[in-house]
């Protein structure tokens, strides 16, 4: 655990191990300390844990589903930090056990840090274990080119791969039934990894910085081999880990959202069936046909205006037939991005996105058009591409759906953070019972941004998760 990541591969490293699993720690682990770590914890006892099945893991406060992926965002002395914890489908077979491997990714700004892959497994008692991780590390100069990668902090249970004459120990990174008092090694590898956890409190109410409120385990974590390492975690049940805390620095970072994999999020487009579909009169997303709603952003001192146009127009796209509508945006008056969408709404009343072609204008320095760019265009049925939508019939907090998907072009996501929200443009204007949503796309790991819909007018505002930048509302004519 390396103080500078706040969420890297300690992301979900946490809690407990059951006493009847604890036994003494060797007196060489107190010899390696440099300073000393407020927990005193023990080696659990692996020898006399049983698995029958070890990647059924369910423990409330450390669920590892295949196909979910955890966002999560915070801000460290270098800059934003953005970690995306996938639980993969695939498993490893680490001391003899078969485990979960998830992947621990790690961008700081733009720039991936570290990549990881963790094992897990739950014992029979439900007690979830450690296992070891394999780590690549991302070294860049200050032009943020590449120069190197190591695998510092990596450690596998039952081996000695850093050749220390002693093997690595798996631990608990969380316990079936947590007690408040407890403490216990998460890791144990001498000179390379003693992570420590302690259970500190029970149903603490915590609130995120997008509004979301759960109540949660907190635990209290420090490595011996790193000063200063403490941190506070919590444990939010059926979810995991939601919130973490540098406790020396004041850095943190929050859970962002909770998404499914490609096509296990994606809704079922060959149920669904279009009587009308270009009567799009959700209430979150109506259009209109020849409105026109027009968006403001500030840019580095610039205002970028955004203008969506409901057009007359439709195209039949996967047999369906869509409304067209054509969004602009233009810095200073000179156009930027040029777009052709596609909408159509199912009898159920879900709004369908089938679609887009667009343009983006590419200038130098001196503000001549130097060429266009159809990066992002796809269009459903064609090439693979499939729809998704752009808002449910009635969304409800938890909902997770893919808006659209053509590998390594589109593959957006949503999620439902909450509903009844008020926001407040800074016009003055207010905005109620709106519905608050999360949207990130894999092939941007670090652009996730938070919409807000208002029934009988639709999008209202939309910001960058640290809310620096925001897209208002600004008019809709006629």
């Amino acid at each position: 655990m390396r103080s500078h990541e706040f969420l890297s591969r300690a992301v979900w490293l946490a809690v407990l191990a059951a006493c009847l699993f604890l036994t003494a720690c060797p007196s060489q682990e107190e010899d390696e300390e440099a300073w000393v770590c407020p927990i005193s914890a023990a080696i659990p006892d692996f020898g006399s844990a049983v698995f029958t099945t070890p990647t059924a893991i369910t423990n409330t406060y450390f669920p590892l589903t295949p196909g979910t992926i955890n966002l999560y965002r915070g801000a460290t002395e270098e800059g934003i930090e953005t970690t995306v914890i996938e639980v993969l489908s695939t498993t490893q077979v680490v001391n003899s056990v078969t485990c979960v491997v998830v992947r621990d990714s790690v961008y700081l700004k733009d720039l991936l840090i570290e990549d990881t892959f963790d094992w897990y497994a739950q014992d029979d008692a439900g007690n979830v274990w450690y296992f070891g991780e394999d780590v690549t590390n991302y070294h860049y100069n200050a032009a943020g080119t590449l120069i190197g990668t190591d695998s510092a902090g990596s450690w596998e249970a039952g081996a000695d791969i850093a050749s220390t004459g002693t093997n690595a120990i798996a631990g608990i990174i969380m316990p079936a039934t947590p007690v408040v008092g407890e403490s216990y090694h998460q890791e144990y590898y001498p000179g390379q990894a003693i992570d420590r956890a302690r259970i500190e409190e029970l149903n603490v109410p915590i609130i995120l910085a997008d509004g979301r409120n759960f109540t949660c385990l907190r635990t209290l974590e420090c490595n011996p081999l790193e000063e200063d390492s403490e941190e506070y975690k919590y444990y939010a049940p059926g979810i995991g880990m939601v919130r973490e805390e540098i406790i020396d620095d004041g850095e943190f970072g929050e859970l962002k959202g909770t998404f499914l994999e490609s096509t296990a999020g994606l809704p079922n487009f060959g149920a669904a069936t279009f009587s009308a579909p270009t009567t799009i009169d959700n209430s979150l997303f109506p259009l209109n046909p020849g409105e026109s709603y027009s968006y403001k952003r500030v840019v580095g001192g610039a205002t970028e205006l955004i203008v969506f146009d409901v057009l007359g127009t439709t195209r039949s796209v996967n047999g369906v037939t869509c409304v067209e509508v054509r969004e602009r945006s233009y810095i200073n008056a000179v156009i930027q991005e040029d777009t052709l969408d596609w909408f159509a709404q199912d009898d159920a009343g879900n709004v369908w996105y089938m679609g887009e072609d667009t343009i983006a204008y590419e200038y130098d320095s001196s503000g001549a058009l130097v060429g266009t760019d159809t990066a992002g265009s796809w269009e459903a049925g064609v090439g693979g591409a499939l729809p998704g939508f752009i808002i449910e019939a009635a969304p409800a907090t938890d909902d997770t759906y893919q808006q659209e998907l053509l590998a390594t072009e589109a593959e957006d996501r949503a999620m439902v953070l909450r509903t009844g929200v008020t926001v407040t443009l800074t016009s003055g204007t207010q905005y109620t019972n709106c519905v608050q949503t999360i949207e990130w796309s894999p092939l941007e790991p670090t652009a996730l941004e938070y919409k807000y819909y208002e029934p009988t007018i639709g999008l209202v505002l939309e910001t960058n998760v640290e809310g620096k930048e925001r897209v208002e509302l600004h008019a809709i004519s006629p």
